[in-house]
């Protein structure tokens, strides 16, 4: 995922908290890390619901945090929120 980020910067990233290789919380605590990628809106999709995973990937750097089950116009207003923060409400 870091690779591919590296070669062509997104405008959004949509990771799950678990993955094969690396969580998504890794992915997204590395991309904090990196100025570059500082900026870059982080949206996770899971099926853990707690307090407690809801805490760790605010802490790690994600923008978003959506549980399943999640329907289409919930996700594609995340992804309006998060691609343009001048049009959301405080």
């Amino acid at each position: 995922a870091m690779n591919q980020i590296r070669k062509q910067r997104p405008d959004l990233v949509l990771t799950d908290l678990e993955m094969p290789r690396m969580s998504g919380m890794e992915l997204t605590s590395m991309m904090r890390g990196r100025n570059e990628m500082q900026d870059i809106p982080v949206m996770m999709i899971t099926s853990r619901t707690t307090d407690r995973h809801r805490n760790e990937a605010l802490n790690a750097g994600v923008s978003s945090f959506l549980t399943k089950p999640w329907t289409e116009n919930m996700l594609l207003d995340q992804v309006r929120t998060l691609l343009q923060p001048e049009l959301s409400i405080a």
